[in-house]
């Protein structure tokens, strides 16, 4: 069996293991999405840092790199053709606030693409009889919580089209994640599968070394997710899709309910309440008519005491490179933004070309010419502003490292370094109230860690559940709770035992 990902100690390779007596023999190290070759002589993967396209023999020699991916692209789920001759993959990027995702394939020898089909709402593939690929797409709003099954004809040699994608089901209640065909073609067994997301909300113990046990505060079964706290730390400020776009709502630690702010057919996330408590400020996109994700939007502001809501400034790009039903690409990303109550404007982060710029700006009169650029990789950065609005926390999503950056917002310099090992891939980044140490979270195979550090000592597991994985950090400003927002997902088994043929 080959196997690649996290496998052993959380770090990603290619392994293969052998039913008989189940040895397990590593291959290659920092790589991943292996696919063994019909004829078992080579693999085709992606490698965890550049995240290129390689090939290797069975053994793991003569490594090479097939092709690589431009700046702006993304690459993933190589598959070989059933005979051999070509590599499948999926392409995507946003280009002026637009997805694109195409299906394309390559020959062994890395040659000139070649699209078989493109639909931002691709959710999987594989293979059907000969010459036919079985893929599943996500319906459009409101019904984006279902997908149905497709067929599209190919020459298996080319890879080029052979007529148009052929409509297989037309369901409702269905979500087709990792959909296999039996090798005769004439079974077909898949997950139907729901992911979620919600606000939970846990008090300090032991003197703030740990969290009690976590009190789930969005009792509905939507995508909800933390945006930030009042200044009293009395209530939670949130964003949810319970009526189908996200909305802005409010509610209270020890209430059942949470009370509409801003509702509508936009998308609005990350409520934050401004630094003089006038003022609850949100990103806003339109809704997207293909499914995708929305270009350009705008920071809004809305009266605490209700009103209608304003313009505050523009944004660009959004952070969702897709925008589909997994929780996770409905928060962090960039643009994103921060205020915090001692400082008297907020701050703003959006994506430059392999850097993040941050902007300063006022709830009321907008942006601001202070502007400070940070060299980072901005698809998986998360960041903080500290609580005296003078400082940013930055750290890295990585396989390898732990790494968190303190930089100035007056000027950029990295004011100290910190490492959090042995936990890596971090996902989210807080400050601590008192802005003398930050929480992280550290994603794995086996759930999310919150990681408590302070910038002189040692960091220490704050709190974890192995079945979570959670992506949103948000300390109260009293510095006695921590809301946080897991995602939780379900998936069942499903079989359809006479597929069609044609």
């Amino acid at each position: 069996m080959l196997v690649s990902g996290p496998v052993a100690q959380e770090k990603q390779g290619i392994w293969m293991i052998s039913v008989i007596g189940a040895t397990l023999k590593k291959l290659r190290d920092d790589a991943y999405d292996a696919d063994l070759s019909p004829d078992g002589s080579q693999i085709v993967f992606r490698d965890s840092n550049d995240r290129n396209i390689w090939l290797m023999g069975a053994d793991g020699g003569q490594a090479r790199v097939l092709f690589k991916k431009d700046s702006g692209f993304h690459l993933i789920e190589p598959t070989w053709f059933l005979n051999g001759k070509r590599i499948l993959y999926e392409r995507f990027w946003q280009e002026n606030g637009k997805d694109t995702m195409v299906l394309e394939s390559r020959d062994v020898k890395g040659g000139d693409p070649e699209a078989l089909l493109s639909n931002v709402r691709l959710i999987d593939f594989c293979w059907g009889q000969k010459g036919r690929l079985i893929y599943s797409v996500r319906e459009l709003p409101p019904n984006q919580y279902d997908s149905n099954l497709w067929a599209i004809r190919f020459s298996e040699n080319s890879g080029k089209p052979e007529g148009s994608p052929r409509r297989l089901t037309d369901w409702t209640g269905f979500f087709f994640n990792d959909p296999q065909l039996t090798a005769d073609g004439k079974r077909l067994v898949f997950l139907n599968s729901r992911a979620q997301s919600d606000v939970y909300i846990g008090e300090w113990a032991n003197g703030g070394s740990e969290l009690k046990s976590p009190q789930r505060l969005t009792l509905d079964d939507r995508v909800d997710w933390p945006g930030g706290w009042s200044a009293d730390s009395k209530t939670v400020f949130l964003y949810s899709d319970r009526d189908r776009s996200f909305d802005i709502f409010r509610q209270g630690v020890n209430e059942h309910n949470a009370t509409p702010i801003v509702t509508g057919p936009e998308e609005k996330w990350a409520p934050q309440v401004s630094p003089d408590g006038k003022w609850v400020l949100y990103m806003q996109w339109p809704q997207a008519l293909d499914g995708g994700a929305p270009g350009a939007g705008n920071m809004m502001r809305a009266p605490l005491v209700g009103g209608p809501s304003e313009v505050v400034t523009e944004l660009k790009g959004h952070p969702g490179l897709l925008n589909n039903t997994d929780p996770t690409n409905s928060v962090g990303g960039l643009p994103s933004f921060r205020c915090v109550s001692h400082a008297t404007t907020c701050v703003l982060a959006e994506q430059g070309e392999n850097q993040v710029v941050f902007t300063v700006f006022d709830p009321v009169q907008g942006r601001k010419p202070e502007s400070t650029k940070v060299a980072a990789t901005p698809d998986l950065i998360s960041w903080d502003l500290s609580p005296d609005g003078t400082r940013v926390a930055l750290s890295t999503f990585d396989y390898k490292t732990a790494d968190v950056e303190i930089v100035s917002l007056a000027g950029g310099a990295v004011l100290q370094k910190l490492s959090v090992l042995p936990w890596t891939q971090l996902v989210a980044a807080a400050w601590t109230a008192d802005g003398k140490g930050l929480f992280l979270g550290s994603f794995s195979s086996r759930g999310t860690s919150i990681v408590r550090t302070e910038l002189t000592g040692t960091p220490k597991l704050f709190f974890k559940q192995p079945s979570w994985d959670i992506f949103a950090l948000l300390p109260s400003p009293d510095g006695h709770a921590l809301a946080f927002g897991p995602v939780i997902t379900s998936a069942n088994a499903w079989t359809i035992p006479v597929f069609p043929a044609k």
